[in-house]
């Protein structure tokens, strides 16, 4: 199981930046997980960068759980 992670409150979830397979323990990745979200986002918004960026800021304020719950929902396969 993946370890807890201790978060400053108003600073980004130190989770962005685990690996995924640090974080998970479903995903064999070594990207970070913010890595994993803008992949993602790029794919599904035909690679336009100004949309993922906007996609990906909701990300940055977001509790550890919040973001690891919202990651599975997205690129758990």
């Amino acid at each position: 199981m993946a370890e807890d992670i201790e978060e400053e409150p108003g600073a980004e979830s130190p989770l962005l930046n685990k690996k995924m397979s640090e974080a998970f323990d479903w995903s064999d990745s070594k990207l970070p997980v913010r890595d994993a979200l803008w992949d993602y986002y790029m794919e599904n918004n035909d690679h336009d960068t100004m949309k993922t960026g906007k996609d990906m800021e909701k990300y940055m304020d977001m509790s550890s759980d919040d973001l690891k719950a919202e990651a599975e929902k997205l690129l758990k396969k």
